[in-house]
């Protein structure tokens, strides 16, 4: 994209954001401010879209580094002002919910391809991709087989846009465990041995044992 084809998009966007103030004014109805509501948070899942799409192919190309960060988390911060959980956010759903291009440019799924497909028709906001992307890296969801991982995943995206976040993660973790039939393997090794001292004061008060 050229400048004067983002100078262009940037104007476009600042006429929409006058028109939606227009709609959403003091003369605006309930249902009208209700839907200005539903029209401000697709908006923002779709601006949210495309910096993460934009922080994917930063990172695929190795710009931050090369621009001597060590850290893309640091570098998003200093370009945007952002606090480092909401760098750390974006970062998350930028290696999980994008698609990855090989080194021959061939594309291959996302890590969470159902999640994916879901945050990219503005179902769930990137701080569900977050959640979903902790619980499935979890130790009950890494003893799961392939096959049933990704079906879990599955079945965490379909209802992310049913749940807030905190909700959908209770509901996702209580489905993992559940999965998890197994549980951990059981710890054979023998106990660390303990050297306890234990000293005792003399009862006249001088020394001890």
């Amino acid at each position: 994209m050229t400048p004067d084809r983002l100078d262009a998009a940037h104007r476009l966007l600042q006429q929409a954001m006058a028109e939606l103030t227009a709609a959403s004014g003091p003369a605006a109805g309930d249902d009208d401010l209700l839907s200005a509501l539903t029209v401000c948070e697709g908006a923002a899942r779709l601006l949210e879209r495309l910096s993460v799409a934009a922080i994917a192919a930063l990172q695929r190309r190795g710009v931050f580094t090369e621009r001597g960060y060590r850290s893309t988390v640091t570098a998003l911060g200093d370009l945007l002002g952002w606090e480092r959980a909401d760098a750390r956010r974006r970062l998350v759903v930028a290696e999980h919910a994008v698609e990855i291009v090989g080194l021959d440019g061939s594309t291959l799924p996302a890590r969470l391809t159902a999640t994916a497909a879901v945050f990219a028709a503005g179902d769930c906001s990137g701080r569900h991709v977050e959640i979903i992307a902790r619980v499935l890296d979890t130790p009950p969801a890494r003893r799961l087989t392939r096959d049933i991982w990704t079906a879990a995943e599955a079945q965490i995206a379909a209802k992310a846009g049913d749940y807030s976040p905190a909700d959908l993660q209770a509901w996702a973790t209580a489905l993992v465990e559940t999965l998890d039939q197994d549980g951990p393997e059981p710890d054979d090794r023998p106990p660390a041995p303990v050297n306890e001292l234990l000293v005792t004061r003399n009862p006249h008060g001088a020394g001890g044992r």
